[in-house]
């Protein structure tokens, strides 16, 4: 049992702030958190708390020493100095979901769970900086599991910029502003009198000094300078682009032999990337006949493959899939033009735009998607005749039969453009929102969160700006069709029982599995969904939906980070289940059997599937599903 330490001070805040774990915590929102702790020591051996106790409930800040979590399933996991324990029983408001055990001795700083809440009411960062813990969790052992083998496979001297442009620690603000002008960059390292580098600055760093906190242009430029953790040259551009990521920072310094040697920043990582792109997008665009579209089609695993160990993030390896698969569409589309003007039917008789629907409108298509398309024909120069209803109908139903050719399924649902359904004018279009907007059901629910991934797909975009406009001009202010969309995403469920435990079906043929998709992913994508059309957003990515509903204050940049952390887990894993299942010439699914997991990716999903499930908690909260 973990003894009082006696009325010992309270650990230093600045250097706790300092330590990787806590390092994204705003230093009052820690010291907050520490100051009233109890701190107590704890010898090897020591219990901190057992699984499925939930009260009194406490959460612990590891100050010094090492403990195990040892979870229902026997497997271990090490905590070292300094980290924080219990946060998710904490954050999930379930009793511990392992037991804690010291095994080196340690110094903790014990903070009751209700305290815990009364300081959030105070400090709301402070969830946020919390959850940031889990999603760093994530994160790591995302990268343990694998680490990418292609581009960001490459060392950082291979794609930084060098020699590393410097300004002495003693330069003003206003001087260093014009140096970074003059030279079109956006940071400088600045150097200490001794020669060392004291840190870097950035261009926005000087804006906010200047006009956010009253810095006179003539102070040097030492006063806002921030410490910068440096990397090596021979660093791997994967782990400088995680370190970017987790310490939200677009530079980062290189080091050589303790000198300088230059800056890496996001562009840099980007440019490697698009260095090294398939040529698969060429060949698609240049492809003369059906043929030759269905022979690339059938190298879809070799360019998801190549996407997979190119990127370090799965959502970027999806959306560079997703562009090799649009682009196999759209010279479809030109052939199948070709097609019906060699039989006699003639070019459009109006302009249209046909839209993709589902993952394709997502940028999220992986190995085998199936056809979920519509069009939409203009209104002008006013209702349609026979003959250009006609036209419409034969281009769409060729368009299906066509892209059915070069390998994509027909939708069993039938959600394509020769369905009379999803072939309509945008007049039609609007119509269809507006009642589902003024009359929601289950049934509109479902029809509307099938379609509001749309996305251009060959056409006019003025069609597709025009009928999204009007869905966010209409949706956002009818809550009851918001809170429809919010309970057709109910149905679905995180695979989480008691304590928060990863459960499974244990009889059919998914016994013993979990559906990736259906149970993860999907969820995220239908919150993210709900959540950006009642704020106005027409980003339909699911990620580039998170990151938007930020910038409108709808999530935090800490909660955020934790659903993109989660989404990326998954992602990662059915992308890894489903390129073994390719190359071993197996039929591909979307069930993975947790047993089966590395323990560090098993606990990782764990995890992630507690983020999905506040996720979801909190999106029916709010539109009261």
């Amino acid at each position: 049992m973990a003894e009082d330490a006696g009325g010992q001070a309270p650990p230093d805040i600045t250097e706790l702030a300092k330590s990787r774990p806590l390092h994204h915590m705003d230093p009052a929102a820690l010291s907050t958190l520490i100051q009233d702790a109890e701190i107590r020591h704890a010898e090897p051996g020591d219990t901190l708390f057992r699984l499925g106790e939930a009260d009194p409930g406490a959460l612990f800040v590891l100050l010094e020493g090492a403990a195990d979590l040892v979870y229902p399933n026997g497997e271990t996991a090490l905590r070292e100095a300094i980290c924080l324990l219990g946060i998710s029983s904490y954050l999930d408001n379930q009793p511990y979901s392992a037991t804690a055990v010291v095994t080196r001795p340690a110094q903790l700083a014990v903070v009751p769970f209700q305290r815990v809440r009364a300081l959030e009411e105070a400090h709301p960062g402070l969830h946020d900086a919390l959850e940031q813990v889990i999603t760093q969790r994530i994160r790591a052992r995302s990268y343990a599991n694998q680490a990418p083998t292609g581009a960001l496979a490459r060392p950082v001297r291979t794609a930084m910029n060098s020699p590393l442009a410097t300004c002495r620690s003693t330069d003003t603000l206003m001087s260093v502003h014009g140096e970074m002008q003059a030279r079109c960059i956006g940071s400088m390292g600045v150097m200490a009198p001794d020669g060392n580098l004291l840190g870097l600055v950035t261009a926005p760093d000087l804006a906010h000094a200047v006009l956010g906190t009253g810095y006179p242009p003539s102070a040097p430029i030492s006063s806002i300078t921030r410490p910068t953790i440096p990397i090596s040259p021979d660093t791997p551009l994967w782990k400088a682009e995680a370190l970017q990521s987790e310490l939200r920072q677009k530079y980062l310094v290189v080091m050589d032999e303790g000198k300088p040697a230059g800056m890496l920043s996001q562009t840099n990582i980007l440019r490697a990337l698009l260095m090294q792109e398939s040529t698969a997008l060429e060949l698609a665009y240049n492809a003369g006949n059906l043929k030759q579209l269905q022979r690339l089609y059938r190298n879809t695993g070799k360019v998801v493959r190549d996407a997979f160990e190119s990127h370090r993030d799965a959502s970027q390896a999806a959306w560079v899939i997703s562009e090799f698969h649009l682009a196999l569409q759209r010279r479809c589309i030109d052939l199948t033009l070709e097609e019906i003007q060699r039989e006699g039917h003639g070019t459009a008789p109006r302009p249209y735009a046909l839209i993709i629907m589902g993952s394709g409108g997502r940028r999220e298509m992986l190995f085998e998607p199936d056809q979920d398309n519509g069009i939409i024909i203009d209104d002008e120069p006013g209702p349609l005749s026979a003959a250009e209803k006609q036209w419409f109908e034969t281009f769409c139903d060729r368009v299906n039969v066509n892209l059915g050719e070069v390998g994509y399924a027909i939708c069993p649902g039938e959600i394509m453009a020769r369905n009379p359904a999803y072939q309509k004018t945008l007049e039609e279009w609007q119509t269809s929102f507006t009642r589902a907007a003024q009359y929601p059901g289950s049934k509109a629910a479902r029809w509307s969160n099938i379609v509001l991934d749309f996305e251009l797909l060959y056409g006019e975009d003025r069609l597709v700006d025009s009928l999204w406009r009007h869905v966010l001009d209409t949706l956002p202010t009818h809550p009851r069709a918001l809170r429809a969309l919010a309970m057709d995403d109910a149905e679905g469920r995180p695979p989480l029982g008691l304590f928060n435990r990863l459960v499974t079906p244990d009889r059919g043929a998914n016994r013993g599995k979990i559906d990736i998709k259906r149970q993860g992913l999907r969820i995220i994508a239908n919150c993210a969904r709900v959540h950006a059309v009642a704020a106005g957003i027409q980003e339909t990515n699911t990620c580039g939906r998170v990151h938007a509903l930020v910038r409108q204050g709808v999530l935090s940049a800490d909660a955020a980070e934790s659903i993109i952390a989660a989404h990326e887990d998954l992602l990662d894993l059915l992308l890894s289940h489903q390129l073994a299942q390719c190359e071993a010439g197996e039929p591909l699914d979307k069930l993975v059997a947790p047993d089966d997991l590395h323990p560090l990716a098993r606990q990782s999903l764990t995890l992630a599937m507690r983020v999905i499930k506040r996720f979801q908690e909190n999106m029916h909260a709010r539109f009261g599903a």
